[in-house]
């Protein structure tokens, strides 16, 4: 039985015929991409299936916004 995978922004891009760097930016909601090309590019990504993969968000910025504390043990109150 044939896996599916992910959708991609590469993916949605390639359906609308545009460059996955407007599609990210779409996603995004940047300012200088037109309200018409937003929703296209929303409706097709959800008519796809398309999810925001935050592992590889995090992978790519090289960051998590994630913190870590280290506190000493705590034996009494």
């Amino acid at each position: 039985m044939k896996e599916s995978r992910e959708i991609t922004i590469y993916d949605v891009a390639k359906a609308l015929n545009l460059s996955p760097s407007t599609v990210s930016r779409a996603l995004k909601n940047h300012p200088h991409i037109s309200s018409v090309t937003k929703k296209k590019i929303m409706s097709v990504a959800n008519e796809m299936g398309y999810r925001h993969n935050k592992f590889a968000s995090n992978l790519r910025q090289k960051r998590t916004n994630t913190i870590g504390a280290v506190v000493p043990k705590l034996n009494s109150y």
